[in-house]
C-alpha cells in the first residue's frame, strides 16, 4: 500500500494555510497522488484550506486538473520540459476556469520559466539558496513580491530558519511542520483492456457502452461511485449504479479521470485480472437470476455480485465497502451474509460458480427461485459469454 502524506503550509503567524499532498515514495508520478485524492475525500474534508496538488504539463494540456474544484485547490506544476505556445495556452484556459497556479523551485536565472510568471499566483524558492547567496536570494523575493507573487518558502526545517524565512517570505513548508499521514492507498488494479474500450466509446460518446464496460470492472465501479459520492454528498443516497453516476458527470470528466488511472499505470497482474472477471461473472450472473427471483431489484444483485469478491482483490470486507460507498441496506445485508432474499441470491451464485455444470445443483437452484432449469443454465452461459467478451 502506498501512504499519503499532507505536508503543511504555514503562513507567518504560523496559521495553517493549506497542505500539499505527497506519496511516501518521492519518485511517485503526480499521477498516482491524483489517482490517490480522487478516490478519497481527502480534498472534501479539508474545510477553508488550500490543497496544493502537483500536476504534470500532459494533465494541465488535457485539462485533467477539473476532476477537482477551483476553489480548493492550488496548481502546482512540476517538472517543465518545454516552455511553448500549447502550454502557455492550456495555462490561460486553467486561470480562466478559475484555478491558482504555482511555480515550483523558481529562480530568475531559469530563463526558461520566465513566461510562466506572469501566469502565476504563487512561486515556490528554497531556503537552503539564503545561505549560498544571500542579498541576492532575499533581493530575489522582493522582486517576486513587487509583482504581486505569495513566495512559499520550502526547506524550513527549524526554528532558526523559520525567524529569518518569515522576514522575507509569505508562506512556508518544511520539516520544521512535519507531514501526517492521511491515510494508505488502496491498490486498485484495472484492466487494461477495459480502459482501451472506454477511451474507443468516449470517442463515439456512446454513454451505454461507458457504463457497460465501466460495470464489468469492480475497481473501476468502485472508483467512480466514490468519486460522484464525494462530490455529490447529498445525493450519495440517489447513486446506486453505475449509471446513476454516470448522470453527475460529463464525457470530459471520465476521459480525465481515465488518464490518470492510465498514467498511473495501475494494471491487473494475472491474479487481479481472475478476480475481476469472477466479480464479473458474479455480478452478471445475480443480475439474471435476479431477473427471476426478485426482478425490481436486478441493479442490487448486479452491485452484490460484483463487490462480493473485494476481500480478494483490495483486501476489504465487502460489507465495510458497501457500506464506504453508501449503498442500499439491501446491498450492505448480502454482503454481510444475512439470511434474506439478497443474501439468499449471492449463496445461489457462489454455488453455481464453484458448480456450473452440476445438474443437480442447478436443480436445486431452479427449484430454489421457482424457475426452470434452463433458465439457470441460460443465466449461467450469458454470464459465462459476457466474461469472454470482457478482454476480446
Amino acid at each position: 500500500m502506498d501512504l499519503l502524506y499532507k505536508h503543511p503550509i504555514l503562513d507567518r503567524n504560523k496559521d495553517l494555510f493549506g497542505f500539499e499532498f505527497k506519496l511516501r515514495d518521492s519518485g511517485s508520478s503526480p499521477a498516482k497522488v491524483m489517482n490517490f485524492l480522487i478516490e478519497e475525500n481527502v480534498i472534501q474534508e479539508i474545510e477553508g484550506k488550500k490543497c496544493v496538488i502537483e500536476f504534470s504539463e500532459e494533465f494541465i494540456e488535457s485539462d485533467a486538473y477539473e476532476l477537482f474544484p477551483p476553489s480548493k485547490v492550488v496548481i502546482k506544476l512540476g517538472d517543465v520540459k518545454e516552455v511553448n505556445e500549447k502550454l502557455i495556452n492550456a495555462l490561460k484556459d486553467l486561470k480562466a476556469k478559475g484555478y491558482e497556479l504555482l511555480i515550483s523551485d523558481f529562480r530568475f536565472d531559469k530563463v526558461s520559466l520566465l513566461p510562466l510568471l506572469p501566469l502565476s499566483d504563487y512561486v515556490s524558492v528554497d531556503w537552503k539558496r539564503c545561505y549560498f547567496e544571500g542579498k541576492d536570494f532575499e533581493d530575489e523575493v522582493d522582486a517576486l513580491k513587487y509583482i504581486n507573487k505569495k513566495v512559499i518558502v520550502c526547506g524550513v526545517n527549524t526554528e532558526e530558519d523559520f525567524e529569518k524565512a518569515r522576514r522575507i517570505g509569505d508562506l512556508f513548508q518544511g520539516n520544521f511542520f512535519p507531514p501526517s499521514v492521511v491515510r494508505n492507498g488502496r491498490n486498485l488494479r484495472f484492466l487494461k483492456t477495459t480502459i482501451i474500450k472506454l477511451y474507443d466509446a468516449i470517442e463515439k460518446k456512446d454513454v451505454n457502452e461507458i457504463v457497460k464496460l465501466i460495470e464489468s470492472d469492480v475497481g473501476l465501479t468502485y472508483k467512480i461511485l466514490k468519486w460522484v459520492k464525494n462530490l455529490y454528498p447529498g445525493k450519495s443516497k440517489d447513486i446506486q449504479s453505475v449509471s446513476d453516476a454516470v448522470l453527475f458527470l460529463s464525457i470530459n470528466n471520465i476521459v480525465n479521470l481515465l488518464l490518470v488511472i492510465a498514467m498511473s499505470e495501475l494494471f491487473a497482474g494475472k491474479y487481479e485480472e481472475q478476480i475481476i472477471k469472477r466479480s464479473f461473472f458474479r455480478a452478471v450472473l445475480a443480475q439474471e437470476l435476479a431477473k427471476i427471483y426478485i426482478p425490481e431489484y436486478t441493479k442490487e444483485g448486479y452491485m452484490i455480485g460484483l463487490f462480493s469478491l473485494v476481500d480478494e482483490l483490495m483486501n476489504e470486507e465487502p460489507a465495510s465497502l458497501a457500506r464506504e460507498l453508501k449503498m442500499s441496506s439491501e446491498i450492505v445485508e448480502a454482503l454481510e451474509k444475512r439470511y434474506n432474499e439478497f443474501g439468499l441470491l449471492l449463496s445461489l451464485v457462489e454455488l453455481l460458480e464453484n458448480h456450473p455444470e452440476n445438474e443437480r445443483i442447478i436443480k436445486n437452484v431452479a427449484r430454489t427461485i421457482n424457475t426452470t432449469e434452463d433458465k439457470v443454465k441460460e443465466a449461467l452461459k450469458i454470464a459465462k459469454e459476457k466474461v469472454e467478451s470482457l478482454t476480446r
